[in-house]
């Protein structure tokens, strides 16, 4: 992204999926509509626009998306008898230097969340990042910048993580997919430079192995392009034309929110213009470095109020870079497993902890 397009355009626009189970504090629902619908009228008292739609309708979200849409999330744990229910909050398309208007609305959204409903954040949860530049779809050039820069950081930025995010199959490694998996990184930095669409590069960077829950699910017995990727470049192609980053786990609070739109743009922001000059593929990525370029990305994206880069400081406090994960979960033998588990006991490092450290889905 050019800088001439960010004094034209107010930078990236972006859009926040928030999943969550929620139960109503004072009302006894036994529908998702019926929740939903208090959700609806508690936002409409803070002046937040809100609707009830479906995953169909998010799927074909165009521009003119104006407000909230609260949606049943059939994948997070609901129990009706108990009066608690999956949802996904999905945002209207911000610009990202617009903060007036994102941050603020933000904040309402959790306050009401946090003073009428019991909110949960559990391990099935995520929050999902769609971005795009302000005034047009990414350049393939860009788009190839910020794949390079996904792939590069990847430990980096899985470092930043709560390790169930690490090995969770909806949110696979791009670096170890079936198409990058035996490559070194230079090998992956030139296939990423011979993409001749976006949608050539999705499919390279969003290949999903045979042996995963996808292919269980869709009947694949052959390795096939799918959007559950770290770095979900597929939808490039499709109406959105956005990258999403599906990574972050569930926000506990508007801080989350926030500090997860402000990494996802800053790095965004910063890979689009500098990833495909300023990296070197023969180098070993490091903690400080990704600091420093997402930093820069926040300040090239107009971050100006001195509390949003202390909430990327924060996030950034006390990471190491993760070591090279060993172990394929997908495709893992009983041998295998017996291996890691010794290797954990060896270094008296729990299986389930072992796993987050050293394998990958």
């Amino acid at each position: 992204m050019s800088t001439s397009r960010i004094s034209d355009c107010p930078g990236l626009r972006f859009g926040v999926e928030i999943e969550l189970v929620v139960r109503s504090k004072r009302r006894k629902h036994t529908t998702f509509e019926s929740l939903a619908s208090e959700i609806c009228q508690h936002l409409d008292k803070a002046k937040i626009s809100s609707h009830i739609g479906s995953l169909s309708q998010k799927s074909n979200a165009t521009e003119t998306y104006h407000d909230w849409t609260i949606i049943r999330d059939s994948t997070l744990p609901s129990t009706p008898e108990e009066n608690i229910f999956g949802v996904e909050l999905v945002s209207p398309i911000f610009y990202f230097q617009k903060k007036h208007i994102w941050a603020v609305q933000v904040q309402k959204l959790w306050r009401v969340l946090e003073s009428q409903f019991e909110v949960h954040a559990t391990k099935e949860c995520s929050t999902h990042v769609h971005l795009s530049p302000g005034n047009g779809p990414w350049s393939l050039n860009e788009a190839k910048g910020i794949a390079k820069a996904t792939i590069f950081f990847e430990r980096c930025i899985d470092a930043l993580m709560p390790g169930h995010r690490r090995i969770n199959p909806y949110c696979m490694s791009n670096r170890r997919n079936p198409e990058y998996n035996q490559l070194h990184v230079p090998l992956i930095f030139s296939n990423i430079s011979q993409a001749e669409s976006p949608e050539t590069l999705g499919d390279h960077m969003c290949l999903c192995s045979k042996d995963s829950i996808h292919a269980q699910q869709t009947l694949h017995d052959e390795d096939f392009v799918h959007p559950h990727f770290r770095w979900n470049f597929t939808s490039l192609t499709e109406r959105t034309r956005t990258i999403e980053f599906r990574q972050p786990p569930a926000s506990k609070d508007a801080k989350d929110t926030i500090t997860w739109i402000l990494f996802a743009v800053s790095f965004a922001q910063w890979a689009s213009e500098r990833a495909n000059t300023a990296l070197d593929p023969t180098q070993t990525d490091g903690i400080a470095d990704l600091y420093k370029y997402v930093m820069a990305g926040a300040q090239l994206s107009g971050v100006s109020n001195a509390t949003m880069p202390g909430l990327l400081e924060k996030l950034f406090q006390g990471a190491k870079r993760l070591p090279v994960p060993r172990y394929d979960l997908k495709s893992m033998t009983e041998d295998e497993h017996d291996k890691m588990e010794m290797e954990g006991k060896k270094k008296g490092i729990p299986l389930d902890k072992y796993k987050e450290l050293f394998a990958y889905v």
